[in-house]
């Protein structure tokens, strides 16, 4: 089983000590969290490769750990491996921990849902004013409907937003029954001590014949189910799955150069998937992919494309001066603090007939004057902006 170590942000330095092939005594004390150095991210990381570890005892530790460990609301960014998430929600339940990580966008669907089922009524509002969220996965409207503590008008709230969206999934009949709910998890079976040593029956076991019974009751202790220690997680598969492996290598690999046919191969995929799949691959997809779903129909879609942080430097030039864009979309390249204090990014959006005028307005005091002198001649843009462009020629002649 392949180790993910960069997407579980587990430091070079630190791998030695907790591979499968370490020392046994090494393991056994990272999963105590005896991590040198190590940062709230790393031993988060750490300790979900022990909890994955073929010693049960290795395992058992790290789970134990992982359930102590403090700070975890601090720990929890967008780029915590989905595995982790899950099983931190399997170990813990816990509103505020719920609540960073319902906003996480690699969190897989059992991790949402579990925390949909029993979020309190404040997280249910939560969960159900974020839209990007609902879209993605949204069987959450389900998990909303069986929560008992979940309020109708923050329910209806969350149906209404996906029935708009051509998303809604079926419900059962009635409030709180009609689908199965998963049950908690279980806790850790404890382990049976060393059987003590009994003389008398040792010596009436063997005039009759029979086995030892201390022999028995070893035997018995080396047959005891150790995976209970690993946590006792139902449904809960200890690995290193991603569901970004959903997506192919051609959509994700920022390496590959797509040529016309891979292209359109990309552009049929995309074409075939709902709104919240097309949403995460927003986010997660290469420069082909969001050349795509910058354009969708959804703005929702365009949109997730500009918050993904992925796009270069060159593509927000182009985008900023894309006259096909929705003007949201457009508002929303202006409001990255980073892009927006570069040059030629503020003369696209400025020059763009499709941004909002309430954006544009406040750039063109920022202008140099040959690209004034230009605005004040552009016949696309608002007269608005191309009055206030001569304006401000004028006064720089007197």
């Amino acid at each position: 089983m392949s180790i993910p170590w960069e997407k579980l942000e587990v430091p070079a330095d630190l791998r030695a000590m907790i591979e499968p092939t370490a020392p046994i005594a090494l393991r056994q004390a990272g999963a105590r969290g005896a991590l040198p150095g190590a940062s709230l991210e790393a031993t988060l990381g750490a300790l979900y490769v022990l909890a994955c570890d073929p010693d049960a005892g290795v395992r058992a530790q790290a789970i134990e750990s992982l359930k102590a460990l403090p700070g975890l609301e601090r720990a929890v960014t967008q780029r915590t491996h989905p595995k982790i998430l899950e099983l931190l929600v399997s170990l813990r339940a816990e509103p505020e921990l719920d609540e960073v990580i319902v906003h996480v966008r690699a969190a897989n669907e059992r991790t949402v849902l579990t925390i949909a089922e029993r979020a309190n009524a404040k997280l249910c509002e939560v969960i159900s004013d974020n839209h990007t969220r609902l879209l993605i996965s949204p069987t959450i409207a389900v998990a909303l409907h069986q929560n008992p503590a979940c309020p109708e008008v923050t329910l209806e709230r969350a149906l209404s937003f996906l029935r708009m969206n051509d998303e809604l999934p079926e419900l059962p009949g009635e409030r709180g029954a009609g689908a199965p709910r998963r049950s908690a998890p279980a806790a850790p079976q404890a382990a049976p001590s060393e059987p003590v040593f009994d003389l008398e029956a040792e010596i009436a076991a063997a005039l009759e014949g029979r086995a030892s019974p201390m022999l028995e009751a070893r035997q018995k202790l080396a047959m005891f189910d150790v995976e209970s220690l690993s946590g006792g997680l139902p449904g809960f598969s200890f690995d290193f799955k991603d569901e970004d492996e959903d997506f192919s290598m051609e959509m994700l690999d920022d390496e590959q150069k797509a040529d016309d046919e891979v292209r359109l191969t990309i552009e049929k995929k995309i074409r075939g998937m709902s709104t919240g799949k097309k949403i995460k691959l927003a986010f997660l997809g290469n420069k082909e992919v969001r050349n795509i779903l910058i354009r969708d129909r959804s703005k929702m879609v365009a949109s997730a494309v500009v918050k993904s942080g992925r796009m270069t430097d060159s593509e927000v030039l182009a985008n900023a001066a894309n006259r096909n864009l929705y003007p949201e979309i457009l508002r929303d390249i202006a409001s990255n603090k980073e892009w927006i204090r570069k040059y030629p990014v503020q003369v696209a959006l400025v020059s763009n007939p499709r941004t909002p005028i309430s954006v544009s307005v406040g750039m063109v005091t920022r202008l140099a004057e040959k690209d004034l002198v230009s605005l004040s001649r552009n016949k696309n843009v608002s007269s608005v902006l191309a009055q206030m462009a001569t304006k401000i020629l004028k006064d720089k002649a007197h």
